[in-house]
């Protein structure tokens, strides 16, 4: 990008074209914009992206010589729109604006850069979903080997919340995905890390590679320090994270680039510490639907969607982030409990709540616009009333009994005088334009008061001017006028200009009349429009000094926008266990859970009244770890863990259930295994993508998780895939002690309950009427024999003799089945062949693997090792 085409060197341009040389060379990574006028241009290859970027015509311009030069652009006043195209396909632009008045350059117009916008860093509302954050994310690394310890900084810049957090090495994709940036910081030392970085998040994530020496603890520290104004860290509790901190530094250089002096809005920064926070692992989120439906990757269909009830912004994305990083710890889970069920039990308190939240600004964004010096009147205005309501929520909240709602209420810090300054000095009729002036009130500033008398007054003085006129020159018809181009003139129809006197200037002929001006007018338009201009300036001057003044209560406002998003997201979970009948979940800290004819927040929703979801139980104590559900497709398997997987969840964010009752052993990750998928741009075929997902279960998951597989081993053949799902439920049970729902079609796993005390057989029941098979969707005790799959393909719409014939294949193979099965065992009571395999071989695996050194060996690496001894020890091999 940035490429000079041949002949153009800096010595052979014009001066602008040399100054737009020197910018590019300063930002050759950036798209330059560069204001000519009423228009940004972009040059050489840059115009070339940007005209196919955008679909703007590419013209050619001199270049002051013989050559030419590609050139788009487009007109300055609509440049936000053009910009966020720009800026949504992934470029990182740059804006280089004239700093001066051009009518009073000597010589070329100074310019610099104004802003940069990247995916991460924008403030653009035509970017930006106001019901989710926009992250910036820097990653950096300190120490080495077994030492090498990584850190990870992400901040939303337009609502200044800036977190750090040192994940384990082998929980760095996880955490990232969880995050879900727009736009990852890196240094250039670590360009290979890039590649992995977009295998983790998407090649279409934008990686930006900065300086190695930003990258250093000693800088990092200067940097925080300066930032923050303070002499070490340990107020924020982020002393020992040195490589989160260095992340966090990158980022404030990575801002400063262009920001400057207007980063003074971001004051806060917090470890998250993820002894206190679920990290949801890519597959977890997407098997889960919680923020997106799997689908077609909108919120329709997900979690979030269904229990979104907020009023404001700030709520909507406080939720999402509560969804995405549920608690671990009791105490407060049970405060948010207690605080949804105070508002869902007080309904006249919940709708006054609501009613003032829906009155509420974006106090977070709104904030970072005025602080950044993007904001309009208009906006400041709204900060002030949202300032003014903020008494009425600690009035409201001043009898509760909710620990949680009173602490929220009684944080609040409302600032009366700033929200008085904002209502002195904003008009109330602003709007978004500051060109025109007129959106400082009248009697905020008495020399602007002067200014606007003096335009007050234009049209008396006018009148006054044409009256003397008339009288002069007795041309009844003369008239006193203006316009932007010509200012103001006297008017005179040709029929009179005989009478005009001779020290009328002509300024203008017209087909029917002339224009003239006369001392008198010019002395008088040059004081009106000195005032006008005066004036003007003078009100963008106090705009910028009352949006210092809101900046300088940065902290204050950031803290109350929080409490006031906190306050919604809780009204939100009232209303959702209202509407939907959720129960309070009773969370310890204890291994088991008990739910009661829980449901599947979701699925309830699309089915909605015409037909009822079918509830169904689950529990697990000391006795029972592990649930092996089998039964056919569409009988409910799926949807069963999943509502298990969101019923957790939602108890762990804090909200009510869909359940009779629920009683939820804290869990310390979710781990989920559903579906097919296959990532092909990078080698890996569906069976493989289910092999890694499954090893970083087994690698990850810990006694306190939850485990939710869904047809595990299915993408390969039917020895290879049921021995990978005996293994891993045999290594679930024995080594990870987890609490585990496995759905699968391999009946043979049912073998599982008798030799391992801890494990269950449920199914998912149908009954047959005739040849047709009715999937009640009940989960009940006990083991599955029939997957029914030739059923389920006559639902499909399959053609009828495709299935007559795989009824006849079907009853053939299950005929030979059982023959050979006698035959091994001279029995005809023996187990089939597949689980035969088991019995008959075992002892041999069984010494075989004992010459194993499994201590050092993956679980999917000791499967493979399995299979090899199984054809061995059958003869296969």
């Amino acid at each position: 990008m940035g490429r000079k085409p041949k002949g153009t060197s800096a010595r052979e341009s014009t001066p602008m074209m040399r100054q737009y040389l020197a910018a590019k060379e300063q930002y050759k990574d950036f798209l330059l914009l560069f204001r000519v006028g009423d228009f940004y241009e972009s040059f050489h290859d840059d115009a070339r992206q940007v005209s196919e970027a955008i679909n703007i015509v590419l013209t050619r311009r001199s270049n002051g010589g013989a050559s030419e030069i590609p050139m788009a652009g487009f007109p300055f006043h609509a440049a936000e729109g053009y910009i966020a195209k720009l800026v949504q396909k992934g470029f990182k632009v740059a804006i280089c604006d004239q700093v001066e008045d051009p009518s009073q350059a000597k010589g070329i117009v100074r310019r610099e850069i104004t802003d940069i916008v990247t995916p991460g860093v924008t403030y653009s509302e035509k970017i930006l979903d106001g019901r989710q954050n926009n992250w910036l994310c820097s990653v950096a690394f300190s120490g080495s080997g077994r030492q090498k310890k990584a850190g990870i900084a992400f901040m939303d810049v337009t609502t200044a919340e800036f977190r750090i957090v040192e994940p384990r090495m082998d929980s760095l994709a996880d955490m990232l995905q969880s995050i879900q940036p727009s736009e990852v910081l890196v240094s250039s030392r670590e360009k290979g890390f890039r590649d992995a970085l977009r295998k983790m998040l998407g090649s279409e994530i934008l990686v930006t590679l900065q300086d190695e020496w930003m990258f250093t603890p000693d800088n990092a520290r200067q940097i925080l320090q300066k930032q923050f104004r303070t002499h070490s860290l340990k107020g924020f509790g982020i002393e020992r994270a040195e490589a989160g901190s260095i992340a966090a530094a990158v980022i404030l250089q990575y801002l400063e680039e262009t920001q400057r002096q207007k980063l003074q809005y971001i004051t806060r920064i917090s470890l998250l510490d993820d002894s206190k926070y679920m990290t949801l692992d890519l597959q977890t989120r997407r098997n889960l639907e919680i923020v997106s439906s799997m689908q077609d990757g909108s919120e329709q269909g997900s979690l979030f969607r269904v229990v979104d009830h907020t009023c404001t912004p700030m709520g909507s994305r406080l939720l999402k982030n509560w969804l995405l990083h549920p608690l671990r710890q009791k105490a407060p889970i049970e405060l948010r409990l207690d605080a949804v069920g105070e508002l869902l039990q007080d309904g006249v308190l919940r709708g006054k709540l609501r009613e003032m939240l829906k009155g509420m600004h974006d106090m977070e964004r709104a904030l970072a616009r005025i602080a950044t010096g993007r904001s309009v009147p208009r906006e400041v205005l709204m900060m002030g009333k949202a300032l003014e309501a903020l008494p009425g929520f600690q009035s409201l909240l001043s009898d509760v009994s909710s620990r949680h709602l009173a602490a929220l209420s009684s944080a609040i810090s409302p600032l009366p005088d700033l929200a008085r300054t904002i209502s002195q000095a904003i008009d109330p009729e602003a709007g978004a334009g500051m060109r025109e002036g007129g959106f400082i009130r009248s009697g905020c500033n008495d020399r602007l008061d002067e200014l606007r008398s003096l335009s007050s007054h234009a049209r008396e003085r006018l009148l006054e001017i044409q009256q003397q006129e008339r009288q002069r020159t007795s041309i009844s018809t003369l008239k006193v006028q203006y316009n932007k181009v010509f200012g103001y003139y006297i008017e005179v129809s040709k029929a009179n200009r005989d009478k005009v006197p001779d020290d009328y200037e002509k300024k203008q002929t017209l087909v029917n009349a002339e224009r003239y001006t006369i001392p008198a007018l010019k002395e008088y338009e040059s004081a009106i429009l000195t005032a006008e201009e005066e004036g003007i300036a003078l009100e963008l001057e106090l705009f910028r000094e009352l949006s210092a003044a809101i900046a300088k209560e940065a902290g204050t406002l950031q803290a109350d926008a929080s409490l006031v998003a906190e306050l919604d997201c809780l009204a939100s979970f009232a209303v959702a266990a209202e509407a939907y009948g959720y129960c309070k979940p009773l969370v310890t800290e204890g291994r088991g859970m008990r739910i009661t004819e829980g449901r599947h927040p979701v699925l309830e929703r699309i089915l909605g009244v015409d037909e009822a979801y079918v509830a169904n139980d689950c529990s697990f104590d000391e006795q029972e770890r592990m649930r092996i559900v089998t039964g056919p497709n569409m009988a409910g398997k799926s949807s069963y863990l999943r509502q298990i997987g969101l019923i957790t969840l939602l108890a762990q964010v804090g909200s009510f259930v869909p359940a009779a009752s629920a009683e939820i052993g804290l869990v310390d990750r979710i781990f989920t295994r559903v579906g097919a998928s296959d990532n092909l741009a990078s080698g890996e075929s569906t069976f493989l993508v289910e092999m890694h997902e499954a090893a970083s279960i087994l690698n990850n998951a810990t006694p306190d998780s939850l485990i939710l597989l869904d047809e595990v081993g299915r993408g390969t053949s039917t020895f290879d895939g049921m021995s990978i799902a005996w293994a891993m439920s045999e290594y679930i049970h024995t080594q990870l002690g987890a609490r585990t729902l496995f759905a699968t079609h391999y009946h043979e796993l049912a073998e599982l309950e008798e030799r391992f005390a801890g494990i269950y057989n449920y199914n998912a029941t149908v009954t047959e009427s005739g040849d047709k098979v009715i999937f009640l969707r009940r989960i009940v005790r006990g083991a599955s024999d029939n997957s029914y799959g030739i059923e389920v393909a006559r639902m499909a719409g399959m053609p009828s003799m495709v299935i007559e014939r795989a009824k006849e294949l079907l009853a053939g193979m299950e005929k030979k089945d059982i023959e050979m099965s006698e035959h091994r065992s001279g029995t005809s009571a023996a187990l089939p062949t597949q689980i035969y395999l088991f019995e008959e071989e075992e002892r041999k695996l069984r010494r075989a693997i004992e010459r194993l050194d499994l201590d050092r060996m993956t679980p999917i690496d000791a499967l493979i090792e399995l299979r090899k001894l199984q054809e061995l020890a059958s003869g296969e091999g």
